[in-house]
């Protein structure tokens, strides 16, 4: 694999750096489709930069290294990539400034945002900008690497719901037929993984929103627990999931809302969310 680094080289690193060359156990990469993803590290410390490259390098990732949004942008200019590591506090532009224009974009990248900030609120702002998931520093190379192939495997999913007869949504492999969902006025493509307006306006989705409205258009008129929700996330961090999911369902609202006020997602009161638009698929 011929894989870009660009990382200073540094003759000391901070503790809780050094700390994590002990847990650096190299794993293989299992997932389809895993080791042709191309990551790019975005961190202002040279030490987290070196030692994080080497590490997912050696366990089958594409990886680059920059110091500043800058220098992401320049990198995506030349070619896109799947999943951007983002620190949180960086000197000159931070990392919630790159976030947002990453958000932005028509094809965004799935977004990891590393941090030492570990209150609630930091993590929910995060998320609520778009951000796939949040990782509290000091943490080590081997849970960055698990959150890297929950994130990937989220995006190369198809869908990963199925519905069974009562009208309940549960796990499965159900097959896609369609790969674009017109419902009220709007369409989804799922195979560019974009949502249009009824007026015509491309509306911009994270990755979380884009699985919900996955798997609310293939399965519409059926309640989606937060237990499907959560499944569908592959999430493991227990202690903010069901907060997660309803981050993730508040910003669609909003983002749907902006264009038509019609109600399309329901709540259940003590099972879930209801999608009642009819979809008719392509």
């Amino acid at each position: 694999m011929n894989v870009s680094q660009h990382y200073e080289p540094v003759s000391a690193r901070p503790p809780h750096i050094a700390a994590w060359q002990d847990d650096a156990i190299h794993e293989p990469a299992d997932d389809a489709g895993y080791q042709s993803a191309r990551v790019i590290i975005v961190d202002d410390d040279p030490g987290l930069r070196e030692l994080l490259t080497e590490f997912l390098v050696d366990n089958g990732l594409g990886v680059e290294a920059v110091s500043s949004g800058a220098a992401l942008r320049a990198r995506l200019v030349q070619r896109p990539c799947d999943l951007v590591i983002l620190d949180m506090m960086m000197p000159g532009e931070d990392g919630l400034s790159v976030l947002r224009g990453l958000a932005q974009s028509d094809d965004p990248p799935g977004v990891i945002m590393l941090s030492a900030l570990s209150s609630e609120v930091d993590r929910v702002v995060a998320l609520e900008m778009g951000a796939d998931d949040y990782v509290t520093k000091p943490s080590t190379p081997r849970e960055i690497l698990a959150r890297i192939r929950s994130v990937l495997r989220r995006r190369n999913r198809t869908v990963p719901l199925g519905t069974d007869i009562g009208g309940m949504v549960e796990a499965g492999d159900a097959p896609r037929f369609h790969t674009t969902y017109r419902f009220a006025g709007w369409t989804l493509n799922c195979r560019m993984r974009s949502l249009q307006a009824p007026g015509g306006e491309i509306v911009s989705l994270t990755e979380g929103e884009f699985q919900m409205m996955d798997a609310f258009v293939t399965h519409p008129h059926a309640v989606h627990t937060r237990e499907d929700m959560i499944a569908l996330s592959g999430r493991a961090d227990t202690s903010s999931k069901d907060r997660t999911i309803d981050v993730n369902i508040s910003r669609l609202r909003r983002k749907l809302a902006a264009f038509d006020r019609t109600e399309i997602i329901r709540t259940v009161r003590g099972k879930g969310y209801l999608f009642i638009a009819d979809v008719s698929g392509a």
